[in-house]
């Protein structure tokens, strides 16, 4: 027994020495950094922002405070300003503790001084998604990267705004944060409203425009105009229905986000004080069309000569020709420059344009002796007898593959009311196409 007690006290000894013996070779490289402090004794804040313009921007502009704590946590808070509420930060539903937030430490990338930060969004049950590694270098004391994260916490829709901090704090607070980048909604310039209890609003602009927010967003453009029958009104180039009741009007307006379709229906409460507004005979056409997913607003200046200006992003001069209610654009390919021949050939270079200066993208038009036929999309036709302004849709076509027969079907008679007089007499179920031109064919 006295043997086994020996045995054991001379390795508790032995193991002691070799802890006492000295520094392995990482510990010894520890040490020669001399008197650097550690990273845990630091701390650091960063701030950026994402902003945007557009129909979803309050949903999606935002500000960002990472904090770099002293026990090498990150944490991410986020402010969603474009929502318009600087109220304090514990109960402000527009303000997001803890968005994102994860571990930072000092390490070398590529043999420069660096702050490594690691973010992700983490659940309630702690799970992590959309983890992101950057990398913030010292430039003059101020360091900065590049933060993505996700637009809506856990899936895969990013946005990305550029952080910059430096050691210690830029703020004193959360809420001196907030005021910091709060905003302030400033509507419109306008001399009337239509406008739901929801806060939805179409605001009517003296040179007759209309601009159509949801809340603090802006969705879709329009034209107005008064006269002794009331206001007239269309979006995107396309009239929708007035309701009046004695002094006071409405209009329903749709609005689309994501797979959602939301009806508003807009009132004014008195439509006698609405002047008429003062749309110049020269003001140019116009029309949202889409780029690349984004929204934006095509401008048609049309001149006496035949000549015309095209603004979509950047201006495209071209020629236009009338058919009916529409116009035609024309341009040499070859003379168009930078943007200009990017964007061309993306854009309709068809529309029926309205007294409003409102105008709608079509797929074309062509003369057809006394008739316009206007091909609305793939499938859908719409027949003018332009002498007399009369119009009637619900017709349908079919083009060959060469593009140079046009096949037509005809709403029935009843459908058609008077306007199958003009049909029998000048209409055919198929025409010859040229260019332009539609002929009977034989």
């Amino acid at each position: 027994m006295k043997r086994f007690l020996a045995l054991i006290l001379a390795l508790v000894m032995v193991f002691a020495l070799a802890a006492c013996s000295g520094n392995t070779e990482g510990d010894k490289k520890e040490e020669q950094k001399g008197s650097e402090p550690a990273a845990e004794t630091k701390t650091y804040q960063f701030e950026g922002t994402f902003e945007e313009q557009g129909e979803f921007a309050s949903m999606l502009n935002a500000a960002f405070l990472l904090n770099l704590n002293a026990d090498g946590t990150a944490v991410v808070d986020k402010y969603d300003f474009g929502r318009y509420d600087a109220s304090d930060f514990a109960s402000n539903p527009t303000y997001t503790q803890s968005y994102l937030s994860g571990t930072w430490k000092q390490v070398q990338k590529d043999g420069v001084d660096c702050l490594q930060i690691k973010l992700a969004y983490k659940d309630a049950s702690g799970n992590e998604s959309n983890g992101t590694t950057n990398y913030a270098y010292d430039v003059a004391g101020q360091y900065s990267f590049d933060m993505s994260y996700p637009v809506v916490p856990g899936q895969s829709y990013t946005r990305t705004a550029t952080m910059t901090g430096k050691e210690g704090t830029l703020y004193a607070d959360k809420n001196a944060f907030i005021q910091a980048h709060k905003a302030t909604f400033t509507a419109p310039e306008h001399i009337a409203q239509f406008k739901d209890e929801k806060g939805n609003t179409a605001y009517l602009q003296a040179d007759g425009n209309m601009l159509v927010y949801g809340g603090y967003d802006k969705f879709a453009e329009g034209k107005w105009s008064r006269d002794a029958q009331g206001v007239k009104i269309s979006i995107g180039g396309t009239p929708v229905e007035v309701t009046s009741d004695g002094k006071k009007a409405s209009f329903k307006v749709e609005r689309t986000m994501g797979d959602n379709t939301m009806e508003y229906t807009l009132t004014c409460d008195d439509i006698s004080v609405l002047p008429a507004p003062q749309v110049a005979e020269n003001a140019p056409y116009t029309a949202t069309v889409s780029m690349g997913g984004r929204d934006t607003t095509a401008e048609l200046t049309l001149n006496d000569d035949g000549t015309a200006n095209f603004k979509v992003f950047t201006n495209m001069a071209c020629t236009y020709k009338k058919i009916g209610s529409a116009v035609v654009l024309s341009a040499d390919a070859s003379k168009l420059e930078g943007y200009a021949a990017q964007i061309w050939p993306n854009v309709s270079h068809a529309f029926i344009i309205n007294d409003d200066h409102s105008m709608k993208s079509i797929k074309n038009a062509y003369e057809a002796g006394s008739l316009a036929l206007l091909l609305l999309d793939d499938t859908a036709m719409r027949v003018e007898f332009p002498s007399y302004k009369m119009a009637r849709e619900g017709f349908t076509y079919t083009l060959s593959e060469d593009g140079k027969t046009l096949n037509v079907t005809a709403p029935d008679a009843e459908t058609l009311g008077a306007f199958s007089q003009i049909w029998q007499a000048s209409g055919s179920a198929k025409w010859t196409i040229t260019d332009n031109t539609a002929a009977k064919a034989e």
